[in-house]
């Protein structure tokens, strides 16, 4: 008799077997489409405006900014069916299993920073097209949201699934009462250029990209191990960008056309009624939806690189009531602090953005050095699983300095609100902070691992129960069904 799958999900920090792996690369292009199509995106798309500069040079600068920052978060995708591990615990190989903490603390902080951001764009939605009932649709929506992250990937992938359509139907309705309402022509015939501007909208878009990076393989790694890695990456990589750059766009557009300190969300609203047929109100319905399914999102990722964290210090077992615990414990949190910030909160999105993906930045840069570089994704699962870090031990001094370099190379380069560096004070306050960061802690990663023998690590992987070599070397090696039975004998 064939054993039914549980409801609520027990994986969180470690490896999904491929007896349990699902899903298509088609599935990921509609999943990571959603992670996106948020109205939280629209202020992203409203910085270069803000600062004086016209449409379609906003409209360049976004386009630009979101393949450089969407390029990161794609190749992390590929990691996931590769190595069936959460994005973040990843990072034990670089930084050890205690020095990941950093990173895991930085992303666990954003992606709950975000959840407060999605129940406030909810709410304010809501409230748009009801009655002023903000701290109970804060509570709802926060509840909701935890119930979805509690029974999993599964429910998630399904739920996304059919919101995809809707909300493709939705951005492909508000496409064209823009372009009726708003003087878009006049706009794009009249578009001032400012380089400063230009630099800003720039990096807000490339950095709202690589904000997703650290949770991409939390949802991959449920793909079949032959899923191509090139055909992930791309379907992460489509499926980001286009929501980005099209809400982006609107965005832009928006702020342009309506005066200064209108809400991006209200003037969705206005402008879709002004069109008719009530979109206005329907778009707002819409986001409900779609930020409550991508709040639920930023519960379950931000809760696995909790417990991954956690785990270092002390061995846990992932089990569905763990996960379930951890998610609530945040759950709580997230809504109690929505319930404390001012309603106008909203408008601190993108000082929270750059601030804290600053921490992002140098990460990434090591991770990926490392996987596409320096160890070519040779690694021991095993290893990476054991809270004292195995062959990569609980420091990894390497990754920890390279790490700490980027981040202090890009401080000059800090712009927002609570600090502007002299390099970004004299470039008039454009933030280009993300591209010193990802060189600065790349190359000195690489250039470090160059002087590094690998050969004996290397020995040591090939000897693990559980490793990476079926895939990477091509070749008749066990697969990870077969060196799960190894493991388990």
């Amino acid at each position: 008799m064939q054993q039914r799958d549980p409801i609520v999900e027990s994986r969180s920090f470690d490896y999904v077997p491929e007896s349990e792996r699902h899903g298509t690369v088609r599935t990921q292009v509609q999943f990571w489409f959603m992670v996106n199509a948020t109205l939280i995106t629209l202020f992203t798309g409203a910085v270069g405006p803000a600062m004086g500069l016209g449409l379609s040079w906003t409209i360049l600068a976004l386009v630009l900014g979101s393949i450089f920052g969407t390029l990161f978060q794609a190749f992390h995708g590929a990691q996931g069916p590769h190595m069936g591990l959460p994005q973040m615990i990843q990072s034990r190989v670089q930084f050890g299993s205690r020095g990941a903490v950093l990173p895991l603390a930085a992303v666990t902080i954003v992606q709950f920073g975000f959840a407060i951001f999605l129940i406030q764009t909810a709410s304010s939605s809501l409230t748009d097209i009801t009655v002023d009932q903000t701290g109970t649709y804060d509570v709802v929506i926060g509840a909701v949201a935890v119930v979805l992250a509690i029974v999993g990937y599964k429910l998630l992938l399904r739920v996304e699934k059919i919101a995809s359509y809707i909300t493709l139907v939705n951005l492909v309705l508000l496409t064209i009462a823009a372009a009726v309402v708003l003087p878009i022509g006049s706009m794009l015939a009249h578009s001032a250029f400012a380089p400063v501007a230009f630099l800003a909208q720039f990096g807000a878009a490339a950095t709202y990209q690589i904000a997703i990076a650290p949770i991409v393989s939390d949802y991959t790694r449920y793909l079949p191990w032959k899923t191509s890695g090139r055909a992930v990456s791309a379907a992460v990589f489509g499926g980001t960008m286009v929501s980005a750059v099209w809400l982006e766009v609107l965005g832009a557009a928006l702020a342009i056309a309506s005066p200064t300190g209108t809400d991006l969300i209200a003037a969705v609203r206005d402008m879709g009624n002004s069109f008719g047929f009530g979109l206005g109100n329907w778009s707002m319905a819409v986001a409900v939806i779609s930020c409550l399914i991508t709040c639920s999102l930023t519960f379950y990722s931000g809760s696995v690189s909790l417990l991954s964290a956690a785990e270092a210090f002390r061995t846990l077992r992932s089990t569905g009531s763990l996960r379930a615990v951890t998610i609530l414990a945040a759950g709580v949190v997230v809504v109690a602090g929505t319930l404390m910030l001012p309603s106008d909160f909203l408008g601190a999105f993108s000082a929270f953005l750059s601030i804290l993906g600053y921490f992002l930045i140098p990460w990434t840069a090591v991770n990926l050095t490392d996987y596409y570089i320096v160890r070519r994704g040779m690694y021991s699962i095993t290893d990476i699983l054991r809270s004292d870090g195995g062959i990569y031990g609980r420091w990894g001094a390497t990754g920890m300095i390279s790490y700490g370099l980027g981040f202090i190379a890009m401080i000059p380069f800090f712009s927002t609100a609570i600090f502007t560096g002299p390099v970004a004070s004299a470039l008039g306050g454009a933030d280009i902070a993300f591209a010193i960061g990802l060189a600065v802690s790349s190359g000195s990663y690489f250039l470090m691992m160059r002087r590094r023998d690998l050969s004996l690590e290397f020995d040591a992987v090939r000897a693990a129960p559980l490793n990476t070599l079926g895939q990477i070397n091509g070749e008749t090696a066990l697969s990870p069904t077969q060196l799960e039975g190894t493991a388990s004998a």
